[in-house]
């Protein structure tokens, strides 16, 4: 077999991977791949663990109605991605995986519904890579691979868009679906689509039709009150504190409209830039074509409306940002198909035909070759933070009786609040010991070491300068945590 026949066999395997049905799966394929590979060996930290220790609580408890991080009271988030969770902690266990699975389910289910409004709006080809975009982009696949509420919150807001644009019957009923989804997973941000889609049917929709189409969506929007029960619920137990408390964390401006400012640029758009690598500079491009189609009287009207639509979409969720007390990142995340689908609109644009002769084939080639590699060659076997947690709490399990809460030890002050227990600390107890965490001092542990054994938690860090102050017995050190014990001197 000659190099030019191999060449032309392979051309062949491309065309056929890359067929108009066949390129569907080979995006499904890469999404799993990207979302689900190393899947047990997930680190929980910061607010996932907070949101595993509460999902914990649930499943142990079954109180699927007060969210709890230890014993203080959590209001900040709605409840669906925790009772998801719980469910799936009850079906496999307190795992990581557990945890996660339903963010990597939401952010696979996201990509595909993203390809499905990219190919509405633009076409199938745009559509594909619009996915292909969203799931390799940086941001997305690290919120969709932990214990995050993005990915269901995505997904609740491309449905309702899916059946903005939908003729069929069920497009308002889906609608108000995919909103009490998006609300019921993140809050307020997922009603999106309630701003986003009256608008655009304002400005772009059929006139003709505008009163039909105005009672049709009317009369399913009693769903709206779905989401807002829950509030309803906290108002009528716990009064006003449970909103004052989310308007405060949303709304509070701190810094000035200049520290504002440049916060917002700073992260919105320089550390975006650095994130977004390899689609970057084809957003860029299809914000600039996508723009010139918006303001070409000439355009025809379908052009001009999907223009409208995406940046629209992009334009909103900035303006919310800038409204956020705090500003990270992440928070972009809202944004990110109505990107996804501009780069693909620039990368189809600029390779035009061509690039369909090769894309979606090399794609699903580089995704079995990742298959198989994963497979014959796994990682080297390291200590995992289940692992680890799991030997601790086999350790804490013999030295303590059940539900006692457990000791932590800290040295170090978090900013001007002294020394005090964080929501994380509070939630990694919960979920990975199944027992609530209490701090203590030196003076405290040495006190009680006078009499008794006492077991404590420190932080991996502080082990030497706790060893400063009193004599410890270092029983098992993790990455973050160490178990020790002090005894009667």
């Amino acid at each position: 077999m000659t190099f030019r026949s191999c060449l032309l066999d392979l051309k062949e395997v491309l065309r056929v991977l890359g067929g108009e049905r066949t390129r569907w799966f080979v995006l499904a394929l890469v999404a799993m791949v990207i979302l689900f590979a190393q899947a047990s060996r997930t680190r929980l930290t910061t607010d996932p663990i907070v949101y595993a220790g509460i999902s914990r609580a649930i499943a142990d408890t079954g109180d699927y109605l007060t969210l709890r991080v230890g014993e203080e009271l959590y209001y900040y988030k709605p409840p669906l991605g925790f009772w998801l969770a719980a469910l799936a902690i009850k079906v496999f266990g307190p795992t990581p995986l557990a945890v996660t699975l339903f963010s990597r389910l939401f952010g696979l289910a996201s990509v595909l519904l993203t390809a499905r409004l990219g190919a509405r709006l633009y076409g199938a080809r745009i559509g594909w890579v619009a996915g292909l975009a969203l799931v390799t982009s940086y941001l997305f696949m690290h919120s969709s691979i932990t214990f995050r509420l993005d990915s269901m919150m995505i997904f609740g807001i491309l449905l309702s868009f899916i059946a903005y644009f939908s003729e069929k019957k069920w497009g308002p009923p889906v609608f108000y679906l995919g909103v009490t989804i998006a609300v019921l997973a993140k809050g307020p941000a997922g009603l999106l689509p309630l701003i986003v889609a009256p608008l655009h049917a304002y400005l772009y929709g059929d006139r003709s039709t505008w009163a039909k189409n105005n009672f049709r969506w009317l009369v399913w929007s009693p769903l709206l009150l779905v989401p807002l029960s829950w509030w309803v619920y906290l108002f009528w137990h716990e009064g006003t504190r449970p909103l004052n408390m989310i308007y405060n964390e949303l709304f509070r401006t701190r810094g000035g409209m200049k520290s504002t400012f440049t916060s917002f640029w700073k992260i919105y758009f320089l550390e975006f830039s650095m994130t977004y690598w390899p689609w970057l500079p084809f957003a860029w491009i299809g914000a600039w074509t996508a723009s010139r189609s918006l303001l070409n009287l000439e355009s025809d009207r379908q052009t001009r409306s999907a223009a409208a639509f995406v940046l629209m979409w992009i334009a909103i969720v900035l303006a919310a940002c800038a409204l956020k007390k705090a500003q990270y990142l992440r928070y972009i995340i809202l944004a990110l198909p109505a990107i996804s689908i501009l780069s693909a609109k620039a990368v189809v644009e600029i390779g035009r035909e061509k690039i369909f002769d090769w894309l979606p084939g090399t794609v699903a080639v580089l995704a079995f070759i990742a298959v198989i590699f994963l497979a014959c060659f796994p990682p080297p076997p390291v200590s995992s933070q289940s692992a680890e947690y799991a030997a601790m709490a086999e350790i804490l399990n013999r030295r303590l009786p059940p539900k006692t809460p457990v000791s932590l030890l800290k040295l170090k002050p978090k900013r001007d609040k002294g020394v005090i227990l964080t929501r994380p600390e509070k939630g990694t107890s919960v979920f990975f010991f199944n027992r609530p965490i209490q701090l203590v001092s030196v003076s405290e542990a040495q006190e009680r070491a006078k009499t008794e054994r006492v077991t404590l938690l420190i932080r991996r860090n502080e082990v030497r300068h706790v060893r400063e102050n009193m004599p410890i017995e270092l029983l098992f050190a993790g990455s973050l945590h160490a178990v020790a014990e002090v005894g009667p001197q």
